[in-house]
């Protein structure tokens, strides 16, 4: 699974770094919390530094960061990120974000991951 997050990760670099013009690096964090009825379950916090890059109709991109992560009546953990994956432009109205992420939590070696696309028509 680490040669195939590394892969990956120099899959999206080495296109990265023959790109043209619209290429940028930038900070994102994402903040939530889960929960059922009146009751919260967890929140978390994800921060990562990415680079975006434009190759004709493709946006391809890499996030690394940490997370944490407090469920009820727990301590907060903590784990490293990885996402690659690319928005893709189709027609004028027609678009898709293809993403793969990795979560290495540092109390275990378990790797979680998520596959995800979508497809977005604008009126």
């Amino acid at each position: 699974m680490k040669q195939a997050l590394a892969l990956s990760a120099l899959a999206v670099l080495g296109a990265a770094s023959v790109a043209p013009a619209m290429a940028g690096p930038y900070v994102t964090t994402k903040v939530g919390i889960k929960g059922e009825d009146s009751e919260m379950d967890k929140n978390y916090v994800e921060t990562r530094i990415g680079y975006e890059t434009k190759m004709g109709n493709l946006k391809p991109y890499i996030e690394v960061g940490p997370a944490w992560e407090t469920k009820n009546d727990e301590d907060t953990t903590t784990a490293k990120q990885l996402e690659v994956g690319s928005k893709i432009k189709l027609t004028d109205n027609l678009s898709s974000k293809v993403k793969a992420e990795w979560t290495l939590p540092d109390s275990d070696d378990v790797v979680e991951w998520k596959y995800e696309a979508t497809l977005t028509y604008d009126f």
